[in-house]
């Protein structure tokens, strides 16, 4: 059965199932996350579709930011959970875990006849990413599918990005920007190492934030912009904020804060960039986790997602010629 990707980024698996976007005769919608390449024409499935399915998290952090999908169409499935697209129980889709942002999942379709998955977007594979096996075709991302993309491990960019703020908080407040979900990940994981300044949020992000918190991804010492007890904590000068990496180009203008960018797009750990610093903490697999994924799943087909990716060729030549796998590259 065939397995394509639409102009608009739509995995088309058989059976009129969409994952992350949306084409005429889809009738069920997967969402693998809510970054804005994966939510694409949800507004389209929202009205034409019998389902759209996401994990819990996924589904109440698009209610806060202003997607309505009908209640008789949205379904909750969470990790290791799966349901019957068909009467006869022929047709089964399957939620995995994928660490990406809160919320991420992989999807499995089951037929009687193939057996097809997608990773969506992960990091961390066969830690805190199930790895998917025993797939006829497996759709990956390939963000960073170029060998020359080979970050440090985790442990040592954080160590890195913690020595900073704490000098940073010395001389004043910090600005930290990343993408939606991003924010959240980078909290819990400064309070982790020991960063426990106050955090304010923004209302987009403290409506998201306190979604969070009823999933369990809550931390210590947030507060809602504008509330007296942030406006204290602001006047005390000793403070993280966080916004949006969209708003970055328009904020860093301040003065008096100090401005950090969280991006997996950058080849450094920590550098300064003018009056700014930019740490490379990815939430995306690079090349080497590609690989590793890949290579432990062995699908029969492999499809390099190149919708979002521009090395999604040279991914699938590598994984051809290295790990004797078939690898295409759709759309075409």
């Amino acid at each position: 059965m065939d397995v394509s990707i639409g102009r608009r980024g739509a995995i088309l698996f058989p059976h009129s199932v969409c994952v992350d976007g949306h084409e005429d005769g889809c009738l069920f919608r997967f969402i693998t996350h809510i970054h804005a390449d994966h939510i694409v024409d949800l507004d389209k499935s929202a009205i034409y579709c019998k389902h759209v399915i996401a994990t819990p998290i996924t589904l109440d952090i698009l209610k806060v930011m202003g997607y309505t999908i009908p209640t008789n169409k949205a379904i909750a499935l969470n990790y290791g959970q799966s349901m019957n697209i068909d009467q006869n129980g022929w047709l089964k889709l399957s939620v995995a875990k994928a660490d990406h942002i809160p919320g991420s999942a992989q999807v499995v379709l089951d037929t009687k006849d193939v057996c097809i998955g997608y990773t969506g977007d992960f990091r961390a594979p066969g830690i805190r990413t199930e790895i998917l096996k025993d797939l006829d075709t497996l759709v990956v991302d390939a963000t960073y599918g170029d060998p020359s993309y080979v970050r440090e491990n985790e442990d040592a960019i954080m160590n890195e990005f913690v020595k900073l703020l704490k000098k940073l908080l010395t001389e004043g407040p910090v600005a930290i920007y990343a993408y939606h979900g991003k924010i959240n990940d980078v909290m819990l994981k400064l309070r982790q190492w020991g960063i426990d300044a106050p955090y304010i949020l923004s209302s987009s992000q403290w409506n998201i934030y306190c979604v969070l918190n009823r999933h369990g991804y809550g931390t210590s010492d947030v507060f809602h912009q504008g509330s007296r007890e942030a406006e204290e904590i602001i006047r005390s000068g000793w403070y993280i904020e966080f916004a949006l990496t969209s708003r970055y180009s328009f904020l860093r203008r301040r003065k008096g804060i100090s401005h950090v960018l969280v991006t997996g797009r950058y080849g450094k750990t920590v550098v300064r960039l003018g009056g700014s610093w930019v740490v490379g903490l990815s939430g995306h697999a690079d090349f080497n986790e590609l690989v590793y994924y890949v290579d432990e799943a062995r699908p029969r087909l492999l499809i390099v997602d190149g919708y979002r990716s521009q090395y999604a060729h040279i991914f699938s030549s590598y994984v051809k010629s290295s790990l004797g796998i078939e690898a295409v590259v759709k759309p075409f």
